[in-house]
């Protein structure tokens, strides 16, 4: 199971738009002409309307986590703390020069805002975004007995920001124990701190809904205090726990518990085995289940990484939500960009809008299809790309501390998931050389080995080329890419015949 290192770091988009390069019409190629247009022109189906979405019974929550806001201290992207410090192998006085640097990869760009509230603007911009991609809300970490605090705290911030969105967002609360740890006091104090807050979600009953990463560090007995002091303050919760290994605890904790969560596993093959857990959660102990998905997992402060298979593990565990009955998800993560698992678009130190939106894009596809019960009707072709920009094995001489890969085995891949509304030919050409797949009318994972060069990505039908476009990340062989860091992250993004996503 995966374990956080939790560090506070630092506190603190522009209007979300979709950009896209479009097509000029030459031989249905796309060019690199940008224009505005439709959002949704990155999915292969028509969201339904919120109301649809918010009314279900099931639950999508994006962990939310801090200490990584879309802008670090209202200054300009290329000058602020992200793109100075932490992408920076020498940033922060050299503290992380061993790895490499602390971070792989940032939120997108923000423009310097002249709003007194520029955090609490910049956290409704967030709560936009998961909106649009089929979230209803955020588990929010508290790391700190401090956000129990009134005023400007993250997590006052966050409640005001959701409540002004959209009254049906909702913030589950989730104490970081791995952080708090048995700080029993902190710990009260932030769940009462959301207590009367109408963003905070609750239960048809009326009880404050809880949660608690890595929940299992304190005993039963422990939390069984912490739901008494609550109870002496007229607070009523469900608690749903969140685990490293929900079975182990699952026993002990049920008498005090409404449900269970997973933090869970960044590899294909975990996030398969866990379809049956719902069920043996609803049957073995009469709880509610909470699912966890994971993107990827890489970590530079630790030069570690587990295998997703490029998109592998977040499809699978998608898949295991919907077909396993769970009642809730939650995403692993929206922003923790230190352990690479955020599903939040990114970007790197170039800013560029187009290379780290696949997963973000690729979750309302599936979020719809688990709030709905009912699968997307693929209404036009869309192409995801999902690849790294090295093998697994290349060099990294710009870092001392070497890459390890934990309880997985490494692949290097280059993945075009395509949605597709009728069958076609999926092409990948990488160093020169064209493979090619036919593929059904629905989804198809194509998948290439990983080479040197830039690859090109496209989709034909009778002979004729639909459309194209060209990756925008290159690729570089065992030498490893210029700046001698390790980058094991997946990049990711999609393009249709209206263009590239850009966001």
């Amino acid at each position: 199971m995966l374990r956080r290192n939790n560090t506070a770091i630092v506190s603190s988009l522009i209007s979300f738009v979709a950009v896209f390069s479009i097509s000029k019409s030459v031989a249905n190629s796309l060019s690199q002409n940008a224009n505005m247009v439709d959002q949704h022109a990155c999915l292969p189906f028509t969201m339904p309307n919120a109301d649809a979405l918010f009314g279900s019974p099931k639950k999508v929550f994006a962990h939310y986590f801090y200490p990584f806001p879309l802008s670090v201290g209202n200054k300009s992207a290329s000058d602020e703390y992200y793109n100075v410090h932490y992408l920076n192998k020498n940033g922060e006085s050299g503290k992380w020069s061993a790895n490499g640097g602390f971070l792989r990869q940032r939120p997108l760009g923000v423009e310097v805002s002249s709003e007194r509230n520029w955090q609490l603007s910049n956290m409704q911009r967030e709560v936009r975004m998961a909106i649009a991609r089929g979230i209803t809300g955020f588990a929010f970490d508290v790391l700190s007995a401090k956000e129990a605090g009134g005023g400007d705290t993250h997590l006052q911030l966050l409640l005001r920001a959701a409540q002004a969105v959209d009254p049906r967002f909702k913030i589950l609360i989730m104490p970081d124990i791995a952080a708090m740890k048995a700080d029993a006091e902190g710990v009260v104090n932030s769940i009462a701190a959301v207590a009367s807050s109408p963003a905070a979600y609750r239960l048809a009953d009326g009880r404050l809904a809880v949660s608690a990463f890595h929940a299992g560090a304190n005993s039963p007995d422990w939390w069984a205090g912490v739901i008494a002091q609550l109870k002496m303050r007229g607070i009523a919760i469900a608690f749903v726990p969140t685990f490293l290994g929900w079975k182990a605890q699952a026993g002990a904790f049920a008498p005090i518990s409404y449900g269970f969560g997973d933090w869970g596993t960044a590899t294909a093959s975990a996030s398969d085995n866990m379809k049956g857990d719902p069920e043996m959660a609803h049957r073995n102990y009469g709880k509610i289940f909470m699912m966890p998905v994971d993107p990827q997992q890489y970590r530079p402060k630790e030069s570690a990484y587990w295998e997703a298979g490029n998109s592998a593990a977040f499809r699978n565990a998608w898949m295991s939500s919907i077909s396993g009955n769970a009642d809730w998800v939650q995403l692993v993560t929206w922003s923790d960009f230190s352990e690479s698992s955020q599903i939040e678009p990114y970007t790197d130190a170039t800013l560029r809008p187009d290379i780290g939106t696949g997963f973000y894009d690729l979750n309302a596809f599936y979020a719809t299809w688990f709030l709905t019960g009912k699968q997307p009707l693929i209404t036009h072709d869309v192409l995801y790309y999902f690849y790294r920009r090295e093998p697994t094995d290349a060099a990294g001489p710009g870092q001392s501390a070497p890459n390890k890969i934990v309880n997985s085995s490494p692949q290097d891949d280059i993945e075009l998931l395509a949605f597709l509304t009728a069958p076609g030919e999926l092409k990948i050409t990488i160093g020169g050389h064209t493979s090619a797949q036919n593929a059904p009318a629905g989804i198809t994972s194509f998948k290439v080995h990983t080479a040197p060069g830039t690859p090109i990505f496209s989709l034909s039908r009778a002979g004729a080329e639909v459309f194209s476009f060209q990756g925008p990340i290159q690729i570089y062989g065992q030498a490893g890419i210029p700046s001698g860091v390790i980058d094991m992250t997946y990049w990711s993004g999609s393009a249709s015949q209206r263009g590239v996503c850009s966001l």
